[in-house]
């Protein structure tokens, strides 16, 4: 006669025999361990959404107004030895090698476009809107510009472009709002209250072509002529070419620049507090809010 095994090793726990007699019953009953799919509510459309994309949830920019000056010896060795700059860089740097190569492409085309935000409906409150950092490039005349003194004293819509998908994205946002303060001679915008004259003198245009690539900058540099002939030659001052990585800590966290292939723009005010945002391709009330905040801003500027 074989040896009896004690009976703590022959009966099964009392939690298992539990779990056997649910599974079997589901398993007869023909339910499934898939969650049910959702199905819409009556009287209701189902649409396609993506839940990814919310609202602009907090301002963007710096707190400190931006200056032109080039930095001193102090600041540079005050930032080397900011323990703040340093976490978020290194913040940033973790979440960019834990995020995969391709995460912008991937999600540029998504069915949102790389949509990261929907602009806001109404403009940023003055006081708590932030400024828009100082960005330096060369300008379509040869010469360097920095944004802090194109953007002083004037009512500005800047856009970032980096990619020709982001160049469509930055076109559905301009086309509709551009003739508004920026019409041509021949066909003046009955929309604006304000003449041709004074809407050209408070409202401005500016637009930053950004290459992180080193490679690519220098290659744009050899398709100046080109990028002329797409450029009225009234706006060659306001278009910047800048190369080399943007800091995240002062330019790219702030302005929320968190996909390198879509189209971003900021209205901006005379003070350099950005007032609206948005990237993308723009929705209909995303424009409508963005002429909206441009006469609100114009008006204001002009009394």
């Amino acid at each position: 006669m074989p040896p009896r095994l004690p009976i703590a090793l022959t009966a099964q726990p009392r939690a298992i025999r539990v779990a056997q007699r649910a599974f079997s019953a589901s398993f007869q009953r023909g339910e499934s361990s898939r969650p049910p799919i959702p199905t819409p509510a009556k009287g209701t459309k189902a649409e396609k959404v993506d839940l990814a994309v919310q609202p602009l949830g907090r301002p963007l920019g710096v707190p400190k107004p931006p200056t032109s000056i080039p930095k001193t010896w102090t600041d540079k060795k005050n930032e080397l030895l900011d323990e703040d700059r340093h976490k978020a860089t290194r913040r940033a740097l973790i979440k960019e090698a834990s995020q995969g190569y391709f995460r912008d492409y991937s999600r540029a085309s998504s069915a949102s476009g790389g949509k990261l935000w929907i602009g806001p409906p109404v403009l940023i409150r003055e006081d708590r809107a932030l400024y828009f950092p100082d960005i330096s490039g060369k300008s379509l005349l040869g010469t360097q510009t920095h944004t802090t003194d194109l953007l002083k004293g004037k009512i500005t819509l800047l856009s970032i472009t980096s990619t020709r998908i982001s160049e469509e994205h930055i076109v559905s946002f301009t086309a509709p709002l551009l003739p508004d303060w920026l019409p041509c001679p021949s066909t003046p915008s009955s929309s604006s209250s304000f003449s041709n004259t004074t809407s050209a003198s408070l409202f401005q245009h500016v637009q930053i072509n950004h290459q992180a690539n080193l490679l690519k900058s220098m290659l744009l540099s050899f398709f100046i002529s080109s990028l002329k002939r797409t450029v009225p030659e009234e706006g060659w001052g306001r278009y910047l070419i800048s190369g080399g990585e943007w800091s995240h800590y002062d330019i790219e966290g702030p302005l929320g620049l968190d996909n390198k292939l879509v189209g971003y723009v900021f209205l901006i005010d005379q003070n350099l507090k950005v007032r609206w945002a948005g990237c993308g391709p723009a929705t209909e009330e995303e424009v409508e809010s963005l002429r909206k905040g441009a006469a609100v801003l114009m008006k204001r500027a002009s009394e």
